[in-house]
């Protein structure tokens, strides 16, 4: 079993090493938090996972959100309970933009496509 703390800290690990983030930037978005230390200490997973998807969200492309949640899948499943909602950000964000989701949505992990076709097909 996962433990929500090593999930969320080797998430933001793994996202520093694609530099998709910087260290600085990642301060900055989690700043209502008081930081990753902050999240992990009063459980403040969902909501974390929720804003750094919007930063990404609104600084990649579509066509590259499509492809980093295709090509992640796994990783971005492993407590579905908490990364749901980093996915559910995503798509949301550009759902919201005007964008058809459809694609995205198809490329989310299995076991969220239902739940997201719900709320946004």
């Amino acid at each position: 079993m996962h433990s929500s703390a090593k999930v969320f800290a080797g998430f933001v690990n793994w996202l520093l090493s694609l530099c998709l983030v910087s260290e600085e930037k990642l301060l900055e978005i989690l700043e209502e938090f008081d930081g990753v230390q902050g999240v992990i200490e009063n459980n403040l997973y969902i909501s974390a996972y929720e804003e750094i998807a919007r930063y990404l969200a609104h600084l990649r492309s579509f066509e590259e959100m499509i492809f980093f949640i295709e090509s992640n899948s796994e990783i971005l499943s492993e407590l579905p309970g908490e990364q749901y909602y980093f996915v559910e950000a995503v798509v949301d964000a550009y759902s919201a933009g005007g964008q058809n989701v459809a694609r995205l949505i198809d490329a989310s992990p299995k076991r969220y496509r239902e739940y997201l076709i719900k709320r946004f097909g």
